[in-house]
């Protein structure tokens, strides 16, 4: 929060809330006690019922609509291409540089049988590249 200050003035907080579109804050005054204005959220207390609590506790949602359900498929998906990936570059197929960032943790989960297939294929090399 800040305070703004001016001689002959009353002191109030101002609303910390940000604009998309300008990147400017919002100078309107905030809600005694709280950080925004009565536009961007300030008296909001959130659900009161049971029913609104029980809404919003399935929901579960982060960040708008994002909820886990939908991040638990998109890390499936970007596990199921780095999966796919690792082989393409293991047999040849794939040339160049890697995807950057980390392994995602569900690459165990997603195609077993083409992983199985793929390690076998691996074991079948050493053996016949030793012997």
């Amino acid at each position: 929060m800040t305070t703004i200050e001016q001689p002959h003035a009353t002191q109030c907080n101002r609303c910390a809330a940000v604009f998309k579109a300008t990147g400017q804050r919002c100078t309107a005054i905030a809600v005694t006690g709280r950080r925004n204005c009565l536009r961007h959220g300030g008296a909001s207390t959130g659900p009161r019922t049971e029913a609104g609590k029980r809404r919003c506790a399935a929901a579960r949602t982060v960040h708008g609509q994002d909820t886990i359900a939908m991040r638990q498929e998109r890390s499936l998906g970007s596990a199921r291409v780095a999966v796919l990936e690792s082989i393409g570059f293991a047999i040849g197929l794939l040339r160049g540089n890697k995807t950057r960032g980390r392994r995602p943790n569900q690459m165990n989960e997603v195609f077993p049988e083409l992983q199985a297939m793929f390690q076998k294929m691996i074991l079948e090399r050493a053996k016949h590249s030793t012997g």
